[in-house]
């Protein structure tokens, strides 16, 4: 009965915020495991015994206790996955109310 129209309904603009929400979230997890991970004392000097520098060895070097950053950077991974996935369930029923 009527079509999507996306040069109306979805003009540039729209997908630019779109496409900038996506980077600044990204870069936001990204920065904030970095910054949480680089700020923590480290005891047992700062050797692993790994290729790849990853955030768990690195927490286990630590002096305090790393499982509460540990599951402060999980949470904070975990908000911002809830937070797209909303987007998306939302997106996906705004096209099906569109279509229906």
């Amino acid at each position: 009965c009527k079509p999507l129209h996306y040069g109306t309904l979805l003009g540039s603009r729209a997908c630019v915020h779109m496409a900038a929400a996506a980077w600044a979230s990204g870069f936001l997890n990204s920065f904030i495991q970095t910054v949480k991970t680089f700020s923590t004392p480290l005891c047992q000097g700062n050797a692993l015994d790994q290729f790849f520098c990853e955030i768990p060895p690195i927490l286990k070097l630590s002096c305090s206790h790393s499982s509460l950053r540990e599951l402060g950077l999980v949470m904070v991974g975990v908000c911002l996955g809830f937070c797209c996935f909303v987007f998306m369930v939302v997106s996906y029923v705004q096209i099906l109310r569109a279509v229906l």
